[in-house]
């Protein structure tokens, strides 16, 4: 291979005699950090012609370096916005995905995102503008035909994906901007309020679904230790989907369900403990099953709140036959909310609400804020006190006649003559003239009459900040 030097603007060589000159030469990297060493052909088996190539490729190399030309191509920051937004989508999938997201999560953002795309028309990264995604968000939040509208928690929740995507952009050199930083999101104000199940509710669903038959593929007994390990424990419908035998320590006084990190929506692993006689009956229920076996075996997301609705209506048309004859009182059950899965002020008892009933529980049984927030893994104590703040016992009496008594400190003096003869002295006061400058305790000396207070004399050449308590022997003040 013959190699020729070029003159400080590149260099020349031929893999083999006779063929075509490559050239070499320094220039910035694509993502404008750094240097990097380029080689490309000339194409040309001239010298003098692939000198002039290569000098002119370094020339704009130099240029590119300094700034006064765009790279061949364009910047990283164009090649960028002139790909396909679908290429940049699949890497955020594959970036979030490799965060430890869930494939549920990852699936619906980008869901959302290319449906955003579509109806904005953003083939490109570049295309992205706030503009057409508050327009789209407005359109689907007041359709003019006779589509459903989206709630504000749903259209919040597309913001919500589209502003993620757009970040993770700029965090990973896309995008110079984030062209969605003023895009608002609609305030997710609830839209479905749920109410907690009663204690006597309770007692009647567990008593019929116990004995009532399969339903969505699951016996009663076992819809029932589900609804109740629900409200004990406080996990959501996908974390009690993820529990394994192994999952469960159902031995000793103090019986717990551990949840792995990864199943957790806070993605960090807890136990939650739960009473004993249900460990006995969970106990049972896994007797035989494989240490990686499932507990539940659950239907599909969609149907467990229906499946709970069905055991709901068949409890309450038990309840309902219970009143018999009694003609006033069947009337006044069949207008009870009792357990009726969405009472007349709209609120509805869904599966989630068992969650929401676990923490009502603990509050009305006295249990701190702390302890509500531990047992509902609620990442701030304010969540807590909005949630179940209302059903916390009023203890502000007790909290006063919690506090501790103070008791009034009595002084008395000691020493060698009677107490009871010598006037009590007010060290106060006698602190306030030391520090007005006007007497000086040290004063005193042998005049003082036996069983007599010390007198106060005039100090001249200074004030005594720091009097002393009496002296044991003499009963005096001292320095």
């Amino acid at each position: 291979m013959a190699r020729k030097r070029g003159n400080g603007s590149g260099s020349l060589f031929q893999r083999k005699p006779g063929g075509p000159w490559i050239a070499s030469w320094y220039g910035p990297t694509p993502c404008g950090k750094g240097r990097k060493r380029y080689e490309r052909s000339t194409k040309t088996t001239s010298r003098s012609d692939a000198e002039r190539i290569v000098r002119k490729w370094a020339e704009r190399a130099q240029l590119e370096s300094e700034g006064l030309v765009a790279p061949e191509g364009g910047t990283l920051l164009q090649r960028h916005a002139a790909a396909s937004l679908t290429s940049h989508v699949e890497s955020f999938a594959i970036a979030k995905r490799a965060e430890g997201r869930t494939d549920r999560h990852i699936d619906e953002t980008v869901t959302m995102i290319e449906q955003a795309a579509d109806a904005c028309e953003w083939p490109t990264l570049g295309a992205v503008a706030a503009e057409d995604a508050e327009r789209y968000l407005a359109r689907r939040m007041a359709p003019p035909d006779d589509a459903k509208p989206w709630t504000p928690r749903t259209a919040h929740k597309h913001a919500t994906a589209l502003r993620t995507f757009t970040r993770w952009c700029v965090a990973d050199g896309r995008l110079a901007a984030d062209p969605l930083a003023r895009l608002k999101k609609p305030s997710p104000h609830r839209q479905r309020e749920r109410r907690i199940l009663l204690v006597d509710e309770w007692a009647w669903l567990r008593s019929i679904t116990d004995d009532a038959s399969e339903r969505f593929g699951m016996t009663g007994r076992d819809r029932r230790l589900l609804y109740e390990l629900a409200l004990q424990s406080g996990l959501r419908s996908t974390e009690l989907r993820s529990l394994a035998r192994s999952s469960l320590s159902l031995e000793g006084k103090r019986p717990y369900v551990a949840l792995q990190a990864r199943d957790a929506k806070s993605r960090r692993a807890c136990k939650q403990y739960i009473r004993t006689d249900l460990a006995d009956d969970l106990a049972q229920h896994i007797a035989t099953a494989m240490p990686g076996a499932p507990v539940f075996t659950m239907p599909r997301r969609e149907h467990v709140a229906e499946m709970l609705r069905h055991d709901l209506e068949a409890a309450r048309a038990a309840w309902l036959d219970q009143a018999g004859s009694d003609a006033a009182e069947s009337a006044r059950r069949s207008g009870s909310d009792f357990l009726a899965a969405e009472d007349h002020d709209g609120r509805v008892l869904d599966f989630h609400a068992l969650r929401h009933t676990c923490g009502a529980w603990a509050a009305m049984g006295g249990a701190s804020p702390k302890a509500i927030q531990t047992l509902m893994r609620h990442s701030k104590i304010t969540l807590t006190l909005d949630t179940y703040g209302p059903m916390l016992p009023d203890e502000s009496a007790e909290t006063v006649h919690r506090m501790p008594i103070v008791e009034p400190v009595r002084l008395s003096l000691t020493g060698t003559t009677d107490a009871t003869s010598a006037p009590a002295t007010n060290y106060a006061t006698a602190g306030q003239q030391v520090a007005r400058g006007g007497t000086d305790w040290r004063s005193h000396s042998s005049k003082n009459a036996p069983g007599t207070s010390p007198r106060a004399s005039t100090k001249r050449g200074g004030r005594d900040s720091n009097p002393q308590p009496p002296d044991r022997q003499s009963g005096t003040l001292t320095n």
